[in-house]
């Protein structure tokens, strides 16, 4: 991913304009420092163009004429500040039924309705254009997509021009109009917009040949669509789904059978989530993945929406991050107007709305992914996630384990599932299913050190320390350096007594290489009050307690400290801070016993410990 072009930040104020912007609402010159100057390079290794459009001043809602009489426009404003497009939409389209000649009223209609994905929004776009500068991108979009699905590519192709000249168009326009062409059965001239001189400087080129390719396929031409197909290849070494599966059909229509699967089995086996997939894919290379103008279209939004989705992951976090998603997920929605069971649409539009908190919006979107598509083992697989970040634990389990037994040689799903049963603290459970993914790793020479590092995990919780530290210390073969493991395996060690000086060791390493974590910092401290460094000890845990004062790990061995340094009273109020801090049940029985001794026994000298299990992850 990171070697292909990471291309401009396509502001959703390119779509929507200035005044348009629905929410939140940096101000317009946060939103576009996020845009570098012309020419300048990326985090992701291409160029990222500031649009001509970008506005100065920050964006602002629209003011009702008359707020108090206008309720619906108030509950659009609400909702749409909110990102509840389909409220914001109804809201809007109510308001403006009463003021049919209010210029923002209308493109607050339109807009929503746009982004809510209505298909009202196609006739609110056409009332919108009646207004003084009611005409958008956004517009032009709804009432070009509406003309193509209808067969009326040059009304298409006039709506598609209009656009103003900025970032977004300069990249998507080339496509669009190509497709427009395609549409009237002008192969070779939809071929040569995209080829021409004019774009080869485009860092969107290598794109824009696997486009050309398609439309050279889809006039008859293979011979040509082969060698674009082939030129897109050598100019994207970061691979792209869609010139795999176009270049793997070409392959297989020319009787190259065996390099179509090597070549979609090179795709599948470096992309994760892909190789759930990889049967119906392999399957699937007997199908063009374009077959009429319309889908070429939709595939044009798809790769704008996915340039700017990397954009947004490359962005500082917050609301600019947001706003870049917020219009990928337009695009996305466009394209899904124009093909709905686009599959690799409604992945990417289900991920970004699940980003932005609309999790009840993503599980709509994934519904809509069709039994039969190739992709829909990773859309039940993402689904089973989203299942289990809305709380449905028992479905997401049950999907999970079903494409474990289905596809017992991937890794992802028995991973997944072990990660579930350890939230739901069946350690045995997560222990199989961790297990399974592991050996499906080792198999296809994958193992990660993480994988290791979660099954040692859930053996430490079943209080089989020997099990545990085995994986761990595979896993610090793979990265000896690796602060996690060395923390981990140095705790577990201190806590039962073994190995004290390594493990102290250990430890010192883990924080010179993460001095900022207090988790790493708080073993050390309790590493040291265990060997007798009351001094060093207190100090560590202090500080560790400072970093972390909500964990009741920490204030105990802080309250410990304390007691052995005749500091019992602050050792009493410590423990009581850490009861009142929901302590996992170890944690609740260790604080418990502390208390009780402090008060039978208020003279003693210290705290008698009891060697008891590591706290998987510190």
């Amino acid at each position: 991913m990171s070697s292909r072009p990471v291309l401009p930040v396509l502001l959703l104020t390119s779509l929507l304009c200035g005044p348009l912007i629905p929410s939140g609402q940096a101000s317009a010159g946060a939103v576009f420092r996020l845009a570098a100057v012309t020419g300048k390079t990326t985090a992701g290794g291409g160029t990222s163009v500031t649009p001509a459009s970008a506005a100065t001043t920050a964006p602002k809602l629209p003011v009702s004429p008359d707020p108090v009489d206008a309720p619906d426009f108030l509950v659009g404003l609400i909702a749409a500040r909110s990102d509840d497009y389909a409220t914001a939409a109804r809201a809007f389209s109510s308001a403006l039924t009463r003021n049919p000649h209010d210029p923002e009223i209308a493109r607050q209609a339109f807009t929503q309705s746009a982004l809510a994905g209505d298909p009202n929004a196609v006739a609110l776009a056409h009332e919108s254009v009646k207004h003084p500068g009611g005409r958008t991108v956004l517009t032009a979009f709804v009432i070009g997509n509406d003309a193509a699905l209808h067969g009326r590519w040059e009304e298409a192709a006039s709506a598609y021009r209009v656009m103003p000249n900025d970032a977004l168009t300069r990249i998507l326009a080339p496509l669009l109009q190509a497709w427009c062409l395609a549409g009237e059965h002008k192969g070779t001239d939809a071929v040569r917009l995209l080829t021409e001189p004019a774009v080869s400087a485009s860092p969107a080129m290598p794109f824009y040949l696997v486009h050309a390719g398609l439309i050279a396929s889809l006039s008859g031409d293979t011979v040509l669509a082969g060698r674009l197909y082939d030129d897109a290849w050598h100019q994207m070494p970061g691979r792209d789904l869609l010139l795999t599966r176009a270049r793997g059909n070409w392959l297989w229509q020319s009787g190259r059978q065996t390099e179509a699967r090597d070549l979609m089995r090179q795709m599948t086996s470096s992309d994760t989530a892909l190789s759930i997939a990889a049967p119906e894919l392999q399957a699937a290379l007997t199908t063009p993945p374009v077959t009429s103008a319309v889908q070429g279209l939709a595939h044009a939004y798809l790769l704008v929406a996915f340039l700017m989705h990397q954009q947004a992951q490359h962005a500082p976090e917050g609301e600019g991050a947001q706003q870049i998603n917020v219009a990928s997920a337009m695009m996305l929605r466009m394209a899904l107007t124009l093909d709905p069971q686009m599959a690799i649409s409604r992945l990417m539009l289900a991920e970004i709305e699940q980003d932005l908190g609309h999790k009840d919006v993503a599980a709509t979107v994934l519904s809509g992914i069709s039994p039969a598509d190739p992709l829909i083992r990773v859309a039940r697989y993402r689904r089973a996630l989203l299942d289990d970040a809305l709380g449905n634990t028992a479905a997401a389990r049950k999907t999970l384990e079903a494409l474990a037994h289905d596809e017992p040689g991937q890794v992802l799903p028995s991973r997944a599932l072990g990660t579930l049963l350890f939230e739901q603290k069946d350690w045995p459970g997560a222990i199989t299913a961790f297990s399974h993914a592991i050996e499906a790793a080792r198999a296809a020479h994958t193992l990660e050190w993480t994988l290791l590092f979660e099954r040692a995990a859930a053996w430490e919780r079943t209080g089989d320390w020997a099990k545990a530290e085995a994986d761990l210390q595979e896993a610090r073969k793979m990265v000896p350096d690796e602060p996690l493991l060395l923390n981990f395996l140095g705790y577990g060690w201190i806590q039962r007594g073994m190995h004290e000086k390594d493990a102290i060791t250990l430890l010192e390493r883990a924080l010179s290489l993460d001095p900022d974590d207090g988790a790493i910092r708080d073993s050390l401290g309790w590493a040291l009050i265990r060997t007798g460094n009351l001094k060093k000890g207190s100090e560590l845990l202090e500080q560790a307690a400072e970093q972390t004062p909500l964990d009741p790990e920490v204030n105990y061995h802080l309250g410990v400290a304390y007691w052995d340094l005749g500091r019992k009273s602050e050792a009493i109020d410590q423990w009581n801070v850490a009861l009142g801090l929901k302590p996992e049940p170890d944690d609740l029985i260790r604080l418990r016993k502390a208390l009780a001794f402090a008060e039978a026994s208020p003279k003693a000298g210290t705290i008698p410990l009891d060697d008891t299990p590591a706290t998987p992850g510190k």
